[in-house]
């Protein structure tokens, strides 16, 4: 059983901005070396016709992580997160996405609506967290999903920060 959830982040850039850089792999690669205290990597970026797939291998501390999550895991969570960015469409996009945490019982997966003005972005997420850990997994759960809302604020405003910086 999954537990779905739904975040939306805010950020102070018009949309077509925001996908020009879901559409930099420079972006990426900052996104993959500020989002985390331990940096990451974008493993492959590929580019066609407005489209966008990054590949990014990221590490979650375990000081960010529940700590119903930090009692079971002894090491940073290595996460695999591929984004597959759809075409602007007016100041709309689709972006889906799936994340694997290697190692572990728990991934991740969702879609996240772009839309905005020439002024202000949203990214309207909605995910689904799987635990699968008999008995368990089910508690756990939405105390991943809290720390995705989070995580995903964080990337928002790194976002907006090198909008601002690089376009």
């Amino acid at each position: 059983m999954a537990t779905r959830n739904d975040n939306t982040v805010t950020i102070n850039q018009p949309a077509a901005k925001v996908h020009e850089a879901f559409n930099n792999p420079d972006y990426w690669s900052y996104i993959v070396a500020n989002l985390s205290p331990e940096p990451g990597e974008v493993n492959d970026f590929s580019h066609n016709d407005g489209t966008a797939v990054a590949t990014l291998f990221e590490v979650l501390p375990l000081e960010i992580l529940p700590e119903a999550v930090r009692a079971m895991i002894s090491q940073a969570l290595k996460v695999k997160r591929v984004l597959t960015i759809g075409a602007l469409d007016g100041n709309n996009a689709q972006i889906d996405y799936t994340a694997d945490v290697k190692g572990t019982p728990v991934d991740f997966n969702g879609t996240i609506a772009l839309s905005g003005d020439d002024a202000t972005s949203t990214l309207s997420y909605s995910n689904e967290v799987s635990v699968n850990i008999p008995f368990m997994g089910p508690a756990i759960e939405p105390k991943v999903a809290e720390a995705l809302g989070e995580l995903f604020t964080n990337e928002g405003a790194l976002t907006e920060k090198w909008i601002s910086e690089n376009i």
